[in-house]
């Protein structure tokens, strides 16, 4: 029995040594990111958020390592201007079904035989969907399919989230690629011009995770 508390202590050790090796590796991914997008990170351990400013926006990545009752993830949250309170979701059929029945929206599919047969897509406007996405959006998801992203856009809110802490600065500068630039493409339908960059102020009161 005794030897069993001594396995039990150092198995725990081990864990947790092993758990602040992998935190502090993930933090340095962040903080590089954070130099290289001239933003902050906040946090502690896996729970971490690193904000930035992309043009006229605040861009939010954020991480959770997960526990019992929920599971990990690894999102990109933006504040965008959302004219005509568009609807959309995009999910693989890992994700749950019941995502399917959302209020006032219906399945929608690009004619893109290699795009609609990975991704369920939800949503209010059939034409404005097809409009934002683009065959080189369409590549972009499709590169981050393996990690099962879901999209959504709802009220001024778009947010790409993949269920994994994503621990690797290319695995993030993929999805912070794929977002920005449905980001610029949002921004393009909705004005038709380019938009000018802007000096960041922190969010005061930022969103719980």
């Amino acid at each position: 029995m005794q030897y069993l508390w001594v396995f039990m202590i150092v198995l725990l050790i081990v864990a947790v040594a092993y758990s602040m090796r992998k935190s502090k590796e993930l933090r340095q991914v962040f903080e590089n990111q954070a130099m290289k997008r001239n933003g902050r990170v906040n946090g502690f351990l896996s729970t971490l958020r690193l904000t930035f400013p992309y043009k006229n926006h605040t861009v939010v990545v954020s991480t959770y390592p997960g526990s019992r009752y929920s599971s990990p993830y690894t999102r990109v949250d933006v504040d965008v201007d959302n004219r005509g309170n568009k609807n959309l979701t995009i999910y693989d059929e890992s994700w749950s079904s019941s995502i399917g029945k959302l209020f006032g929206m219906r399945d929608i599919q690009l004619g893109v035989d290699s795009f609609d047969s990975k991704f369920v897509i939800k949503g209010n406007d059939t034409y404005f969907i097809n409009s934002l996405l683009t065959l080189q959006i369409q590549d972009k998801l499709l590169a981050i399919h393996p990690l099962h992203p879901m999209l959504t856009l709802h009220h001024n809110q778009l947010r790409l989230n993949v269920p994994t802490v994503l621990s690797d600065e290319a695995s993030i500068d993929v999805l912070l690629d794929t977002a920005l630039l449905i980001v610029d493409r949002l921004s393009e339908l909705q004005y038709g011009t380019e938009e000018k960059d802007f000096t960041f102020q922190e969010d005061l009161n930022p969103t719980p995770l």
